[in-house]
């Protein structure tokens, strides 16, 4: 995920840097042994931010570039709300049975952990409940992060903070075609448009033309899906991490002016599956890789046009269709696909 986004060119530097810092921390021995002998909340703290599944974000003490990206995803800090209930009100040993066991293994963590849930804040007044829901938090975060690393079934992936992440690897590999994402895309986009059931066009894309406050009639541009196409980056089935391609591009071709190119990277496509779930983004989010969305439809609405959609409700849409000589047809569109 962090090579996908793009962030930072992953070298075996790195790589051995993180994991130096994941095994080994930056305490030398003599600071172990003090801290370990230590009978404090503060140290017994130190020590679960040591153990692996929690020290891989870095923690104090360490500049590593790749260990900041990789908080910047920490699966302790997604939500997974039947999990995570679970995890907050019942013992941590109650969900070994969805973890792997190793015969040689010790429950040293898993008494740290249990001694941290007794500890929990348990008052409910509302002068304490900020630090109530802190603590919690950091307690389910990382009941989480041992979660991910070791459950049995393949439900890790709904953990992550990208759900989708998987479906896009797929495509910049090469191992699933373009074309089974390319209509989800179209779909997503409209639906970010403000339409309701966009399935109701088929691949076809429609674009507001413009927000008329207090207008109760909206106006779209139509652009057929068949000028779409979802293309591969070079490269695309490489299977080294360090060679595969990390985005995608959406080109629309019209048949006279500009061709208008989306480039889709991990964050766009999960952006736009999220609009496709109904994800509304808020302000910050169309100031951040929305405005590449935006950019993109700006260049569309520059290529010529001869068909309008009309709707009022969403769902209800009517068709003007500008004929050869001149002549405005207006049609109510039937429940099935255009």
């Amino acid at each position: 995920i962090t090579h996908l986004r793009g962030r930072l060119h992953i070298t075996m530097r790195d790589l051995r840097s993180a994991l130096a810092f994941t095994l080994a921390g930056t305490r030398d021995c003599d600071q172990i042994h003090t801290l370990y002998t230590t009978a404090t909340a503060d140290s017994r703290q130190q020590i679960l931010n040591g153990l692996y599944f929690n020290a891989w974000r870095g923690g104090g003490g360490s500049t590593d570039r790749l260990l900041a990206l990789l908080e910047q995803i920490d699966v302790g800090e997604a939500t997974n709300p039947n999990l995570d209930r679970a995890l907050d009100y019942l013992p941590p040993g109650d969900r070994d049975t969805a973890r792997f066991t190793f015969a040689e293994r010790g429950s040293y963590d898993t008494q740290l952990l249990e001694r941290r849930h007794q500890e929990l804040p348990q008052n409910a007044s509302a002068e304490t409940a900020a630090v109530r829901m802190a603590e919690h938090r950091e307690y389910v975060a990382m009941l989480r992060r041992r979660q991910f690393f070791e459950r049995r079934d393949e439900h890790w992936k709904e953990m992550l903070p990208y759900r989708k992440y998987d479906d896009f690897w797929q495509l910049v590999t090469g191992r699933m075609s373009p074309d089974l994402q390319l209509k989800t895309l179209l779909l997503a986009i409209n639906r970010g448009e403000g339409l309701t059931d966009p399935w109701r066009l088929g691949d076809t894309l429609a674009l507001r033309v413009r927000v008329v406050e207090h207008g109760t009639v909206r106006s779209y541009r139509l652009f057929p899906g068949a000028r779409f196409r979802l293309d591969l980056p070079p490269h695309a089935g490489n299977r080294f991490v360090e060679n595969a391609p990390q985005a995608l591009r959406l080109v629309y071709t019209p048949p006279g002016g500009q061709p208008a190119e989306l480039v889709v990277d991990l964050d766009m496509f999960e952006m736009l599956m999220r609009l496709n779930d109904g994800y509304r983004p808020s302000l910050e989010e169309q100031q951040g890789h929305y405005l590449s969305l935006a950019v993109f439809k700006n260049v569309l609405s520059s290529a010529p046009y001869q068909e309008v959609l009309l709707t009022r409700t969403g769902h209800d849409f009517y068709r003007i269709d500008r004929k050869p000589d001149g002549v405005l047809a207006l049609r109510k569109i039937d429940a099935e696909a255009v």
